[in-house]
């Protein structure tokens, strides 16, 4: 018999409350296989199951919040994979310099990831000759599961054809009203965004600048590497690594801009924890990249992605939403053109990284198509003045239109 208890997520979690039971009384349950879904006060989550069997008893209703170790169902069966109650380590909120040396000579891991491999897992590698290091794991903490190993060692999905010339469609004829309201209970997530962005809102001085971006020499970088990239790496290379490695260096340029309010106080912080937003179904959501300034441009590639994934599949741990000291917020991918973000507290700024399009220019007295983007900057004016604003979009500016990241791909 194995208890299941609610789990210690991170050091800052004491309770959580039980949104979904994934399985019923009486259902059989696999290690590893998602069991029940919890939220706390920063993310909603999956916990999976620790271990194979029968679920016997359900102790804790849906709706129900209970503190951390709280025994929640009974599985029959197995013994326990890995405990019953799951602790995770949180990550560290700085990291050791890195220099640029020893970035070149190895590369970053894919992200936070537990070592641990249960003998199935690793069975099943053997028999499929399936390479562990290149797995990226969906289980608690990005650990590798069955099903990962198995996804990994099917063959590839076939080539899709050659889309066909795009036909004009004709307008849907208009809407039949129905009439009346809908009402909708507010979602837990939703409701705590909306209550993060007012409160943001109240106690910020925010004001804003923009500057505009020749993206070219990123986006033809981009353009010969992302196939080999993609081979290599499994995943697409976008150009939010590109403009978070600006970024980082631009952070340590202009301090302020990565720095704090408390009180009667300014904590100006020489480390680089990046917040990056993440939408999904349920809404928006800022997980955050440990230590962004250790990471070269193919470490930022990886824990981006590992991150993106992990939040749209609802596998984050709530210490990783917390620590940040800047966000980047990117709604270029749904055609935004320009954007003013609310500041992501208790930050000082926030950048909004938006479309990037092919714009007519003017270079050398001449009309050139180029890659363009508007980078937009909110900030607190408690602590920034639009001359340091400026100051920082334009080294920003600077970095994505000068720097030669090739070396970084190590393609």
């Amino acid at each position: 018999m194995t208890s299941v208890k609610m789990p210690q997520l991170g050091e800052t979690v004491v309770e959580g409350t039980i949104l979904k039971w994934l399985k019923a009384e009486g259902e059989t349950v696999e290690l590893d296989e998602p069991l029940f879904e919890i939220s706390t006060d920063k993310v909603d989550t999956e916990v999976p199951s620790v271990a194979s069997g029968t679920l016997t008893k359900i102790l804790v209703p849906e709706g129900a919040t209970v503190s951390v170790g709280t025994e929640l169902a009974v599985i029959e069966g197995e013994a326990a994979g890995a405990g019953a109650l799951v602790s995770v380590a949180p990550a560290s909120a700085t990291s050791a310099p890195v220099t640029a040396s020893a970035q070149a000579a190895k590369l970053p891991d894919r992200g936070p990831r537990s070592q641990i491999l249960s003998p199935l897992v690793r069975k099943l590698a053997a028999e499929h000759g399936v390479d562990l290091a290149r797995v990226q794991g969906t289980g608690t903490g990005g650990r590798i599961t069955k099903n990962d190993v198995l996804a990994a060692a099917a063959p590839p999905a076939p080539a899709a054809p050659a889309p066909a010339a795009v036909q004009a469609v004709p307008m849907p004829a208009p809407a039949v009203a129905m009439g009346g309201e809908e009402v909708i209970p507010v979602p837990h997530i939703r409701g705590l965004i909306a209550e993060h962005m007012k409160r943001s809102l109240e106690v910020s001085a925010r004001a804003w600048n923009a500057v505009e971006v020749n993206m070219e020499n990123v986006a033809r970088l981009r353009e010969r590497s992302k196939e080999a990239f993609k081979a290599r790496e499994g995943f697409g290379l976008t150009y939010m690594p590109f403009v978070t490695r600006a970024v980082t260096e631009a952070l340590f340029a202009f301090p302020m801009v990565n720095s704090e309010l408390r009180g009667d106080q300014i904590v100006v912080k020489h480390y680089v924890n990046m917040g990056i937003a993440v939408s999904y179904e349920e809404g928006l959501i800022v997980p955050v990249l440990k230590g962004a300034d250790t990471m070269n441009l193919l470490g930022m590639a990886r824990g981006i992605n590992d991150l993106a994934l992990r939040a749209r599949a609802k596998k984050l741990l709530p210490d990783e939403v917390h620590g940040g000291t800047f966000t980047i917020t990117n709604p270029g991918p749904f055609g935004s053109l320009i954007s003013v973000p609310i500041i992501n507290q208790p930050e000082s700024a926030i950048l909004g990284f938006d479309s990037v399009e092919k714009r007519p220019v003017v270079i050398d007295d001449a009309i050139a198509i180029r890659h363009m983007v508007y980078l937009s900057l909110s900030w607190d004016h408690r602590l920034i003045d639009g001359a340091l604003a400026s100051q920082f979009l334009s080294r920003v500016k600077q970095n994505l239109e000068t720097w030669d990241f090739a070396e970084d791909l190590a393609l």
